[in-house]
């Protein structure tokens, strides 16, 4: 399982929501209830009352539209962001917002026109250089990308985004020592940058630095039920063959997340390939399967288990259970065949 953190904003620009990013005013009625008859909560109540009071207030319809889009209300948020626009367009905070709105409805092409018209009308305005930034590295043009994190660094050089964007350009671009040396300035900046300790525990851990281990841990100081974190250092402790520390971390990712089939079948190969104990190993493949019941891998990897244990029969349904799945997967057919 490679669990990844690439850009939290950029995760979610798949989402099918079509609605516009025109500047047609939609105005979303004042309630104190939502359509659920929910109680609202008392920061938008506060906007609401706002609005009620001066119906001209484009910063509360502004607010109120970063309030939908941080609740994922996005055809709201459209709605108070065009009226904002409506009243004042000449702020660059409400262009960013809109961009924002734009990201996630998949309609990048008018991202990037509100992020340039918010630069145009803030030269300074380092989010929108860097979320340009962040939408020409998702176009994967790095020259682009890297010349607006360059702009944001001329006016902020202690900007921890701007160091881990071009981190990730770096990256993408296959220059390792580069994108280390990016993010570990990123987290100069900002101790508490999670994704760029997780970048670096990534990037040290493909080339079997044992930096990635404590990548990794400082990872989880901040965030200790991240499954990701928990995950990427038992695989890192796995590949680096320090096997009771792998088993460690894994243990302590199934205290979070009971139901993680990778875990469970880590757990298993390790069991069965280093320690040789095929029940704890049989155990952990049987609540993978539970988790996952057309997990050929670990049929077969509990089949082979119950082979050495000596229980033929028990292997073969197993073998035969991975034809049943998936009637190309030779290696259970060898089994068959030997056992047979």
């Amino acid at each position: 399982m490679k669990i990844r953190c690439f850009i939290q904003f950029l995760l979610v620009i798949s989402m099918s929501i079509f609605v516009s990013c025109g500047t047609d005013v939609k105005k979303t009625e004042i309630k104190n209830t939502d359509t659920s008859g929910v109680k609202i909560s008392d920061e938008l109540k506060s906007l609401n009352d706002q609005l009620a009071q001066n119906p001209n207030n484009s910063d509360a319809y502004h607010l109120r539209a970063k309030y939908y889009f941080a609740d994922k209300k996005y055809e709201a948020g459209f709605a108070d962001i065009n009226a904002a626009l409506k009243l004042d367009s000449s702020k660059s905070a409400y262009y960013l917002t809109l961009a924002d709105l734009c990201f996630v409805s998949n309609q990048t092409g008018k991202a990037k026109t509100a992020l340039e018209k918010s630069i145009k009308l803030d030269s300074k305005n380092v989010d929108a250089m860097l979320n340009l930034a962040e939408l020409y590295l998702y176009v994967r043009k790095h020259e682009k990308s890297i010349e607006y994190i360059n702009m944001a660094l001329k006016i902020n050089q202690y900007n921890a985004k701007a160091y881990f964007m071009k981190g990730m350009n770096y990256k993408d671009l296959k220059d390792t020592l580069k994108a280390i040396s990016s993010m570990q300035t990123a987290v100069e900046q900002d101790q508490l940058y999670y994704a760029a300790y997780m970048q670096l525990g990534i990037l040290c851990a493909a080339k079997k630095n044992k930096l990635a281990i404590q990548y990794y841990k400082n990872a989880i100081r901040i965030q200790p039920k991240s499954i990701e974190s928990w995950y990427d250092l038992g695989k890192c402790y796995q590949d680096m063959q320090d096997w009771n520390n792998s088993l460690g971390a894994y243990t302590s990712l199934l205290q979070i997340d009971a139901k993680n089939k990778y875990a469970h079948y880590n757990m298993g190969v390790i069991n069965l390939m280093i320690f040789k104990k095929y029940e704890e190993a049989i155990s952990h493949f049987s609540e993978a399967i539970k988790i996952e019941p057309k997990y050929v891998e670990a049929y077969y990897s509990r089949g082979i288990s119950q082979k050495l244990k000596g229980d033929t029969k028990k292997a073969l349904l197993d073998f035969q259970a991975c034809i049943d799945i998936n009637p190309s997967f030779k290696p259970a057919e060898l089994e068959l065949k030997k056992v047979n």
